[in-house]
């Protein structure tokens, strides 16, 4: 059976549960008929038996008038206890005893008796004459004989029946698997090179529609990873190639000069060049661990002030104020908003004037933090892009002042996992101010 395609096993079941539900249909219909045609005919009998009961109350007569003879019994027999006579109601209304004289003539009767045996009527009246039993006898042949033909009719029709709706199962799931067929063919078709393509959504608004709606989401979803991984590979092969081309390059002119090299000025930039491919390696890395999991589930209580307080300890270019960092608890991974925090700083410090501004407060059930510096700031239309990977707005500055652009998409990333939002707006009188809000512990 499972080796059966869906609509092989749709049209098996469909005419399975059909039969079975057309043989106990027809068992009961078969078994009423007779029930009730039987029930018809005792009825009848016992009807001309009051009849006759109320015909034979003074005596057994000679002649009774029993109406519609023809729907009646066969067979009317009236047996007097007290004698042990036993009476024939001929068809035309006379009572014959059987005697020897009249078994003769009586033959008929008594052969009609000896096949009606299939259903006996019995009723008891007392008479002036004493009891007397009267007896009403019928054969069920007629009645055997209808039912077999229904019966037959049944079973030549049932495999047709059966056949009939087996046809119409198999062309109503063909119908409806259509559309899923369509969607797997070009499922099948869809590969790397062709992501931009869709499964056709049928017009029906049923669970097909549905899926095929959900395919077309997923494969939205999956061109869309496909193109970012591919400008994640781009950028970060070009990004770190740099750093790997700058030591190279200084390593490569300071053997060339050999003893005449500045070796400490080498080992200098060779080291700010290392730090900075350390700096894309670990950002790197961060960024694919945040993209394998939707939310952080290993989280515990952090007082967010002492991690801010203790990235602002380090040294930096410009004052770094920490005087608005007031107490702030929230559910999260120590390690990773120290990242944050001290990528926003790291970034603020880089583009400051003067000063950098820190601040933490806590907000109903929300704590705030806030990172401004009084730099040249960013324009509206840039806020949004520099939350993305490898994006630098300043393309003329040089490359050793900046970092690669994934500082802050680390930041927008550990702070979506820890159920928090980042925002970009100015600062006051000018700079840029990044403000994100965690749920409180």
């Amino acid at each position: 059976m499972r080796r059966l395609t869906v609509r092989w096993r749709i049209t098996l079941l469909a005419a399975g549960l059909f039969a079975v539900a057309l043989g106990v249909a027809s068992y009961v219909l078969v078994s009423t008929v007779r029930a009730n045609v039987i029930d018809g005919i005792q009825r009848t009998d016992e009807e001309q038996l009051q009849s006759l009961a109320a015909q034979v109350a003074d005596g057994v007569p000679g002649r009774v008038d029993l109406p519609d003879r023809g729907r009646g019994a066969q067979v009317l027999e009236v047996l007097d206890n007290s004698t042990g006579q036993r009476y024939y109601v001929l068809p035309d209304g006379r009572l014959v005893p059987v005697t020897r004289a009249t078994q003769a003539a009586l033959e008929y009767e008594r052969d009609q008796a000896r096949r009606a045996q299939d259903l006996r009527t019995r009723q008891i009246v007392r008479s002036a004459q004493g009891q007397l039993v009267l007896v009403a006898q019928r054969s069920t042949a007629q009645v055997d004989s209808t039912v077999t033909g229904v019966t037959h009719g049944i079973f030549v029709g049932f495999p047709v029946l059966v056949l009939l709706v087996g046809l119409l199962a198999w062309v109503m799931a063909g119908r409806a698997l259509r559309p899923v067929e369509a969607i797997r063919a070009e499922a099948a078709a869809i590969g790397d090179d062709t992501l931009h393509r869709r499964v056709p959504v049928p017009a029906t608004r049923d669970e097909v529609a549905r899926l095929a709606s959900t395919m077309n989401e997923m494969l939205d979803r999956l061109e869309r990873a496909s193109a970012r991984q591919r400008q994640f590979v781009s950028d970060a092969s070009h990004e770190l190639r740099s750093p790997v081309a700058t030591i190279r390059t200084q390593l490569e002119v300071a053997l060339r000069r050999g003893s005449d090299a500045d070796w400490p000025a080498v080992a200098e930039r060779v080291l700010a060049a290392d730090a900075r491919l350390e700096q894309a390696v670990a950002d790197l890395v961060d960024l694919a661990r945040l993209d394998e999991t939707a939310t952080l589930t290993d989280l515990v209580e952090v007082d967010l002030d002492d991690v801010v307080l203790e990235v602002c300890e380090r040294p930096h270019r410009v004052t770094v104020d920490t005087t608005q960092v007031s107490g702030g608890r929230v559910s999260g991974r120590r390690d990773a908003l120290g990242r944050v925090v001290g990528n926003l700083v790291d970034n603020a410090c880089r583009h400051a004037t003067s000063r950098v501004t820190v601040s933490v407060r806590t907000l109903d059930d929300v704590v705030e933090l806030v990172v401004a510096d009084d730099g040249p700031g960013i324009a509206p239309d840039d806020r949004a892009r520099v939350f993305e990977r490898f994006t630098r707005l300043d393309e003329g500055r040089a490359r050793d002042a900046g970092g690669m652009g994934l500082g802050l998409a680390v930041v927008r990333s550990t702070v979506e996992r820890h159920r928090g939002t980042v925002t970009l707006d100015d600062a006051d009188p000018h700079g840029a101010r990044f403000t994100i809000r965690l749920p409180a512990a």
